[in-house]
């Protein structure tokens, strides 16, 4: 006796259909499977036996969801689904989109073979009815394997970025070790997968908002990319603030990271190039360096990275900020107040010495008329009561250290900082890439 003899309702006669072909089913889908998707083979013993039985699970599920009403409640997938997920991506093979395709061919190979059995064999179906069949099992067929995809990449996405915050926080553990002294070079590379036999560049990257916490990650990827460097190693620390390392192969990593506009709300602090182990961490302590005074300046503000060569002389003769600021002030006199005319001539005096007391390439950079930069540097002279001497250590000095103690008070007390523990203050470290 056939289905169509017995008039079975359309979604009893696809679930009859799929429990009896179940077998030959299986074997046509596994067998196109395995011949479009060969990474789905990948380091299993026995990979027709695996794959058949996660088909068979899923026909079977649809099978019973096929033999209930819609109106008995939503479409479930077996838990097994979700844990066999789960242990895939522990071993991150097959991948997501692998898996996503997976389920493409098999909706698409039970499609056919659905299509075939309206049409002919003891599964026929009159022409009449085969709309009405065709359009409920479409649809049910469609929500089975939408809400299979979903359910699978979510399970798959849940565990990866499980694994991750694990692997970060043991990252994050064996820097903090390593910048402590307390874990040896030779486990650390174990552990970290990174050369520490090599120039290291650490940088330090931070936001303003944790909601930029994403963008961060997107920025570092993007400069990588220019970068292209030999070893990246990146390790959160804190809720906004990621450390990091490259190696590169030249030094063409410092012309790019000038050149290079960091998005708005995203900032970076660059170390010196440090050989090995102990350069790792001296490198480390010049990003932090760098940072503090970046940020006590305002560099760190605009869209470029503070470099530590860049203000390596504002950061050795300011560890003391009361001498420096009472050096500052003798030095530069009014020069140092905080009035917007004072912070436009000090300005203008930074960027003369730095041209070599040259008044065209002064107002280059500033884009301003070489006149005004001459007319700028009489005022400053007048205000000093001496000329200005590009060759005079003190003044470039003062110049350079005005901008950490013009707004503070005489009287101000050194800023606290301590960059060799940077990790073990950091509140527990978030997924992030590597």
């Amino acid at each position: 006796m056939t289905i169509e003899r017995q008039q079975a309702p359309p979604l009893q006669w696809v679930a009859r259909w799929l429990d009896t072909e179940l077998d030959a089913l299986l074997d046509s889908l596994v067998d196109g499977e395995l011949a479009e998707l060969p990474e789905l083979a990948v380091a299993r013993d026995d990979p027709r036996a695996e794959i058949r039985h996660s088909v068979r699970v899923h026909l079977i599920a649809l099978a019973d969801g096929l033999n209930r009403s819609p109106l008995e409640g939503e479409l479930t997938l077996p838990a097994f689904i979700s844990r066999h997920t789960r242990a895939l991506a522990r071993q991150d093979v097959p991948s997501l989109p692998a898996l996503l395709r997976a389920f493409e061919k098999i909706h698409a190979g039970v499609w056919q073979r659905l299509t075939a059995a309206l049409r002919e064999g003891p599964f026929h179906v009159a022409k009449e009815r085969r709309a009405e069949v065709l359009e409920q099992a479409s649809a049910q067929l469609f929500a089975y394997f939408q809400l299979a995809s979903n359910e699978t990449a979510s399970a798959y996405a849940t565990e990866r970025a499980l694994l991750e915050r694990r692997a970060m926080s043991q990252r994050s553990t064996v820097v903090n070790g390593l910048l402590n002294g307390s874990v040896t070079t030779t486990a650390a590379e174990q552990a970290l997968g990174y050369d520490l036999n090599a120039v290291h560049v650490g940088y330090v990257a931070w936001v303003d908002e944790l909601s930029d916490l994403d963008r961060l990650d997107t920025a570092l990827a993007t400069l990588s990319e220019h970068l292209r460097p030999r070893q990246h190693l990146s390790v959160p620390a804190g809720e906004r603030t990621q450390f990091g390392w490259i190696t590169c192969h030249n030094g063409s990593w410092l012309e790019i990271l000038r050149g290079y506009r960091l998005p708005e709300g995203i900032h970076c602090a660059w170390g010196s190039p440090q050989q090995g182990a102990d350069g790792f961490r001296a490198s480390h302590r010049d990003a932090l360096e760098a940072r503090r005074v970046g940020e006590t300046t305002g560099l760190a503000r605009g869209n470029r990275a503070v470099l530590f060569d860049d203000v390596a002389i504002a950061s050795l003769a300011s560890r003391d900020l009361c001498s420096a600021s009472a050096f500052v002030h003798r030095q530069l006199d009014k020069l140092a107040g905080t009035d917007e005319l004072a912070g436009r001539l000090l300005e203008t005096l930074r960027v003369y010495l730095n041209e070599l007391a040259s008044p065209t390439r002064a107002a280059r950079r500033l884009h301003v008329h070489p006149n005004t930069v001459v007319k700028r540097v009489e005022r400053i002279e007048a205000m000093l009561g001496r000329r200005v001497d590009p060759a005079s250590l003190a003044l470039r000095v003062a110049v350079e250290l005005a901008p950490m103690v013009r707004l503070q008070p005489r009287s101000s007390t050194p800023l606290s900082s301590d960059p060799t523990v940077p990790v073990d203050a950091a509140p527990a470290p978030r997924a992030s890439s590597g």
